[in-house]
Protein backbone atom coordinates (compact mmCIF):
# COMPACT_ATOMS: atom_id res chain seq x y z
CA UNK A 1 0.00 0.00 0.00
CA UNK A 2 1.60 3.22 -0.82
CA UNK A 3 2.37 5.81 2.14
CA UNK A 4 3.74 8.93 3.28
CA UNK A 5 4.50 10.07 6.74
CA UNK A 6 3.12 13.32 7.88
CA UNK A 7 6.60 14.72 8.84
CA UNK A 8 7.73 14.45 5.63
CA UNK A 9 4.77 16.74 3.83
CA UNK A 10 6.68 20.20 3.59
CA UNK A 11 4.59 23.39 2.65
CA UNK A 12 5.59 25.49 0.12
CA UNK A 13 4.26 29.19 -0.07
CA UNK A 14 5.24 30.93 -3.21
CA UNK A 15 1.18 31.16 -4.11
CA UNK A 16 1.06 33.00 -0.90
CA UNK A 17 2.92 35.62 -2.82
CA UNK A 18 -0.30 38.17 -1.99
CA UNK A 19 0.07 37.81 1.30
CA UNK A 20 1.88 38.47 4.58
CA UNK A 21 4.31 35.85 6.03
CA UNK A 22 1.96 35.38 9.00
CA UNK A 23 -1.46 34.81 6.77
CA UNK A 24 1.10 32.21 5.25
CA UNK A 25 1.90 30.45 8.19
CA UNK A 26 -1.39 30.00 9.50
CA UNK A 27 -2.40 28.70 6.40
CA UNK A 28 -0.24 25.84 6.33
CA UNK A 29 -0.28 24.82 10.18
CA UNK A 30 -4.64 25.25 9.89
CA UNK A 31 -3.80 22.64 6.61
CA UNK A 32 -2.12 20.43 9.03
CA UNK A 33 1.86 20.42 8.19
CA UNK A 34 4.13 20.29 10.50
CA UNK A 35 7.47 21.39 7.84
CA UNK A 36 8.04 24.10 5.80
CA UNK A 37 10.33 25.05 2.50
CA UNK A 38 10.63 28.63 3.04
CA UNK A 39 11.17 30.49 0.15
CA UNK A 40 13.36 33.86 0.26
CA UNK A 41 11.46 36.41 -1.25
CA UNK A 42 8.75 39.34 -0.78
CA UNK A 43 7.18 39.52 0.93
CA UNK A 44 7.89 36.58 3.27
CA UNK A 45 11.83 37.02 3.77
CA UNK A 46 13.67 39.55 2.11
CA UNK A 47 17.17 39.26 1.58
CA UNK A 48 20.18 40.67 -1.06
CA UNK A 49 23.58 39.86 -1.20
CA UNK A 50 24.57 42.13 1.58
CA UNK A 51 21.61 42.37 3.92
CA UNK A 52 19.04 39.99 5.26
CA UNK A 53 16.00 39.99 7.56
CA UNK A 54 15.97 38.51 10.70
CA UNK A 55 15.93 35.05 9.97
CA UNK A 56 15.68 34.44 14.09
CA UNK A 57 12.26 36.24 14.46
CA UNK A 58 10.74 34.28 11.33
CA UNK A 59 11.89 30.71 12.80
CA UNK A 60 10.36 31.90 16.44
CA UNK A 61 6.67 32.23 14.03
CA UNK A 62 6.90 29.79 12.54
CA UNK A 63 7.94 26.79 15.71
CA UNK A 64 5.36 29.44 17.54
CA UNK A 65 2.58 27.35 15.56
CA UNK A 66 3.98 24.05 15.85
CA UNK A 67 5.90 23.50 12.97
CA UNK A 68 9.38 24.26 11.84
CA UNK A 69 11.69 25.17 8.53
CA UNK A 70 13.04 22.52 7.08
CA UNK A 71 14.34 23.73 4.26
CA UNK A 72 15.57 27.16 2.70
CA UNK A 73 15.15 28.52 -1.06
CA UNK A 74 16.83 31.57 -1.81
CA UNK A 75 15.35 33.49 -4.56
CA UNK A 76 17.32 31.61 -7.68
CA UNK A 77 14.67 32.44 -11.09
CA UNK A 78 14.57 35.83 -11.05
CA UNK A 79 17.55 37.61 -13.04
CA UNK A 80 19.59 39.13 -11.10
CA UNK A 81 20.38 35.74 -8.36
CA UNK A 82 21.18 33.07 -10.33
CA UNK A 83 23.96 30.55 -10.40
CA UNK A 84 25.11 29.81 -13.54
CA UNK A 85 26.04 33.44 -14.99
CA UNK A 86 29.21 33.72 -17.52
CA UNK A 87 29.56 36.90 -16.32
CA UNK A 88 32.44 36.93 -13.90
CA UNK A 89 31.08 40.30 -11.94
CA UNK A 90 27.64 38.74 -11.51
CA UNK A 91 28.45 35.24 -10.82
CA UNK A 92 30.85 36.62 -8.05
CA UNK A 93 27.33 38.49 -6.89
CA UNK A 94 25.83 35.44 -6.98
CA UNK A 95 28.20 33.53 -5.17
CA UNK A 96 27.80 36.07 -2.04
CA UNK A 97 24.61 35.67 -2.29
CA UNK A 98 24.69 32.15 -2.08
CA UNK A 99 26.65 32.00 0.86
CA UNK A 100 24.53 34.80 2.74
CA UNK A 101 21.78 32.63 2.29
CA UNK A 102 23.71 28.86 3.38
CA UNK A 103 23.92 31.03 6.58
CA UNK A 104 20.60 32.04 6.71
CA UNK A 105 19.36 28.36 6.28
CA UNK A 106 21.30 27.90 9.50
CA UNK A 107 19.67 29.93 11.46
CA UNK A 108 16.28 29.75 10.66
CA UNK A 109 17.17 25.77 11.86
CA UNK A 110 17.66 24.30 8.75
CA UNK A 111 20.19 22.12 6.66
CA UNK A 112 18.70 21.85 3.98
CA UNK A 113 18.91 24.35 0.77
CA UNK A 114 17.03 24.04 -2.85
CA UNK A 115 18.25 25.94 -5.85
CA UNK A 116 18.96 25.60 -9.86
CA UNK A 117 21.56 25.63 -12.59
CA UNK A 118 19.71 29.16 -14.00
CA UNK A 119 22.09 31.64 -14.96
CA UNK A 120 23.06 31.03 -18.46
CA UNK A 121 21.16 32.30 -22.07
CA UNK A 122 19.35 30.76 -24.16
CA UNK A 123 21.36 30.75 -27.33
CA UNK A 124 24.27 29.43 -25.59
CA UNK A 125 26.24 26.14 -26.88
CA UNK A 126 25.00 23.87 -24.31
CA UNK A 127 27.99 22.04 -23.44
CA UNK A 128 29.59 25.18 -22.72
CA UNK A 129 26.99 26.36 -20.05
CA UNK A 130 26.73 22.56 -18.32
CA UNK A 131 31.02 22.65 -17.72
CA UNK A 132 30.67 26.28 -16.49
CA UNK A 133 27.79 24.96 -13.85
CA UNK A 134 30.01 22.19 -13.02
CA UNK A 135 32.40 24.73 -12.32
CA UNK A 136 29.83 27.32 -9.82
CA UNK A 137 28.46 23.77 -8.24
CA UNK A 138 31.67 22.98 -7.41
CA UNK A 139 32.33 26.02 -5.61
CA UNK A 140 28.75 25.96 -4.24
CA UNK A 141 29.33 22.32 -2.60
CA UNK A 142 32.65 23.67 -1.30
CA UNK A 143 30.78 26.79 0.50
CA UNK A 144 28.27 24.74 1.91
CA UNK A 145 30.50 22.23 3.62
CA UNK A 146 31.77 25.02 5.46
CA UNK A 147 28.51 26.32 6.25
CA UNK A 148 27.06 22.75 7.03
CA UNK A 149 24.24 22.75 4.47
CA UNK A 150 23.19 20.12 1.87
CA UNK A 151 22.64 22.03 -1.56
CA UNK A 152 19.82 20.27 -3.66
CA UNK A 153 19.96 20.81 -7.28
CA UNK A 154 16.40 20.73 -9.22
CA UNK A 155 16.10 20.18 -12.64
CA UNK A 156 14.37 23.32 -14.46
CA UNK A 157 12.00 23.63 -17.62
CA UNK A 158 13.57 24.03 -20.67
CA UNK A 159 12.52 27.88 -21.01
CA UNK A 160 13.97 28.48 -17.69
CA UNK A 161 17.22 26.98 -18.55
CA UNK A 162 19.41 25.74 -20.92
CA UNK A 163 21.03 23.34 -18.57
CA UNK A 164 19.84 20.72 -15.97
CA UNK A 165 16.55 20.35 -17.71
CA UNK A 166 16.72 16.65 -17.76
CA UNK A 167 17.64 14.09 -14.97
CA UNK A 168 20.54 12.93 -17.49
CA UNK A 169 22.21 16.54 -16.72
CA UNK A 170 21.11 16.84 -13.03
CA UNK A 171 22.79 12.88 -12.66
CA UNK A 172 25.33 14.27 -14.35
CA UNK A 173 26.63 17.21 -12.36
CA UNK A 174 25.90 15.69 -9.25
CA UNK A 175 28.67 13.14 -10.02
CA UNK A 176 31.02 15.10 -11.67
CA UNK A 177 31.07 17.40 -8.11
CA UNK A 178 31.37 14.47 -6.08
CA UNK A 179 30.28 16.23 -3.16
CA UNK A 180 28.39 14.66 0.24
CA UNK A 181 27.09 18.25 0.13
CA UNK A 182 25.31 18.72 -2.86
CA UNK A 183 22.74 16.16 -4.03
CA UNK A 184 19.81 15.97 -6.82
CA UNK A 185 16.38 17.08 -6.25
CA UNK A 186 13.10 15.42 -7.94
CA UNK A 187 10.59 18.24 -9.65
CA UNK A 188 7.49 15.98 -10.30
CA UNK A 189 7.09 19.21 -12.94
CA UNK A 190 10.06 19.77 -14.42
CA UNK A 191 10.52 15.62 -14.75
CA UNK A 192 6.87 15.28 -16.25
CA UNK A 193 7.92 18.51 -18.53
CA UNK A 194 10.95 16.40 -19.86
CA UNK A 195 9.20 13.02 -20.44
CA UNK A 196 11.19 11.27 -17.50
CA UNK A 197 9.26 9.86 -14.55
CA UNK A 198 10.19 8.92 -11.11
CA UNK A 199 10.86 5.41 -11.19
CA UNK A 200 13.94 6.39 -13.75
CA UNK A 201 14.84 9.32 -10.86
CA UNK A 202 15.87 6.70 -8.60
CA UNK A 203 16.88 4.19 -10.66
CA UNK A 204 19.79 6.68 -12.17
CA UNK A 205 20.13 8.39 -8.57
CA UNK A 206 19.44 6.65 -5.86
CA UNK A 207 20.08 7.97 -2.42
CA UNK A 208 22.00 10.91 -4.06
CA UNK A 209 17.66 12.55 -4.40
CA UNK A 210 17.43 14.10 -1.39
CA UNK A 211 14.38 16.28 -1.62
CA UNK A 212 11.17 16.22 -3.67
CA UNK A 213 8.94 18.82 -5.14
CA UNK A 214 5.97 16.82 -5.56
CA UNK A 215 3.21 18.63 -7.42
CA UNK A 216 0.89 17.80 -9.41
CA UNK A 217 1.02 19.15 -12.69
CA UNK A 218 -0.43 18.19 -16.59
CA UNK A 219 2.56 18.10 -17.07
CA UNK A 220 3.15 21.95 -16.57
CA UNK A 221 1.62 23.81 -13.45
CA UNK A 222 2.99 22.60 -9.85
CA UNK A 223 -1.03 21.99 -9.15
CA UNK A 224 -2.72 20.99 -5.95
CA UNK A 225 -3.14 17.06 -5.78
CA UNK A 226 -6.08 16.35 -7.78
CA UNK A 227 -6.50 19.58 -10.32
CA UNK A 228 -3.66 18.03 -12.88
CA UNK A 229 -3.07 14.34 -14.72
CA UNK A 230 -0.10 12.94 -12.49
CA UNK A 231 -0.74 9.35 -11.16
CA UNK A 232 -0.23 10.17 -6.94
CA UNK A 233 -0.28 6.81 -5.67
CA UNK A 234 1.82 5.53 -8.37
CA UNK A 235 3.97 7.93 -7.61
CA UNK A 236 3.87 7.34 -4.04
CA UNK A 237 4.69 3.45 -4.65
CA UNK A 238 7.65 4.27 -6.29
CA UNK A 239 9.35 6.48 -3.48
CA UNK A 240 8.41 3.56 -0.87
CA UNK A 241 9.94 1.05 -3.37
CA UNK A 242 13.88 2.65 -3.17
CA UNK A 243 12.89 3.38 0.13
CA UNK A 244 12.54 7.43 0.00
CA UNK A 245 11.76 9.28 3.31
CA UNK A 246 12.67 12.84 2.47
CA UNK A 247 10.86 15.48 2.38
CA UNK A 248 8.09 15.97 0.29
CA UNK A 249 8.07 19.98 -0.89
CA UNK A 250 4.32 21.38 -1.58
CA UNK A 251 5.48 24.04 -4.35
CA UNK A 252 1.62 25.34 -5.77
CA UNK A 253 2.43 28.15 -8.23
CA UNK A 254 -0.39 28.10 -10.44
CA UNK A 255 -1.96 31.45 -10.23
CA UNK A 256 -5.79 29.96 -9.84
CA UNK A 257 -4.65 29.78 -6.06
CA UNK A 258 -3.45 33.22 -5.33
CA UNK A 259 -6.97 34.32 -4.61
CA UNK A 260 -7.42 31.72 -1.85
CA UNK A 261 -3.96 30.01 -0.63
CA UNK A 262 -5.95 28.60 2.35
CA UNK A 263 -8.15 26.63 0.04
CA UNK A 264 -5.20 25.36 -2.19
CA UNK A 265 -3.22 24.02 1.45
CA UNK A 266 -6.44 22.49 2.61
CA UNK A 267 -7.38 20.59 -0.54
CA UNK A 268 -3.88 19.69 -1.26
CA UNK A 269 -3.13 18.55 2.09
CA UNK A 270 -6.45 16.50 2.31
CA UNK A 271 -5.28 14.81 -1.28
CA UNK A 272 -2.20 13.76 0.47
CA UNK A 273 -3.37 12.58 3.72
CA UNK A 274 -4.98 9.49 2.71
CA UNK A 275 -1.66 7.91 2.10
CA UNK A 276 -0.36 8.92 5.67
CA UNK A 277 0.32 5.84 8.43
CA UNK A 278 0.32 5.22 11.56
CA UNK A 279 -1.37 8.78 12.80
CA UNK A 280 -4.54 10.23 13.11
CA UNK A 281 -4.55 13.21 10.17
CA UNK A 282 -6.56 16.50 10.14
Amino acid sequence: MAHIKRSQLCALGIHYIMYPLDYMLDGHAEAGYEAIELVGEAPHFYMDESWNQDPGEVRRKVEARGMRVALFTPECSCMQWRNNYADVAAHKRSMEFLKRAMDVCKKLGADMMLTNACGGTLDEDHDMAFDRAVRHFGQIASYAREAGVTVALESVRPEESKVCNTLDDVATLVDAVGSPNLGAALDTVAMGVAGETPRQWFERLGEKIVHCHFADGRPYGHLVWGDGLFPLERYIDVLNEFGYEGLLGQEITDGRYLDNPKEADCRNYQSLSRFIVGEETK
